[in-house]
């Protein structure tokens, strides 16, 4: 029959075998993690990309008819000033 310590020796290298297994599994599985996650995050930026364009368009869009309706809004606005001093001066004649 083997000893104890023979039988705890034997695990022990049995044991930092299994533990060398694991760590290089371990480390093509991060590597593949890695690469995983940067076709995601290119994935992830060219839908950004596609998705961004026609919203920063519309949004270009909106700001010339915001700046086209204020611009009106100011004529309009400076029109009724306009008259309603001139219908002044009149009355105070």
């Amino acid at each position: 029959m083997l000893p104890v310590q023979d039988v705890l020796l034997g695990l022990q290298i049995v044991i930092a075998i299994v533990v060398l297994i694991v760590l290089y599994h371990v480390l093509f599985i991060v590597v593949d993690a890695r690469k995983i996650v940067r076709r995601v995050q290119d994935i992830t930026s060219q839908v950004e990309g596609t998705l961004l364009k026609p919203l920063s368009f519309a949004d270009q869009g909106l700001d010339v008819v915001v700046q086209f309706l204020e611009a009106k809004y100011k004529e309009k606005d400076a029109a009724k000033k306009k008259k309603k001093s001139t219908k002044k001066k009149k009355s105070k004649k």
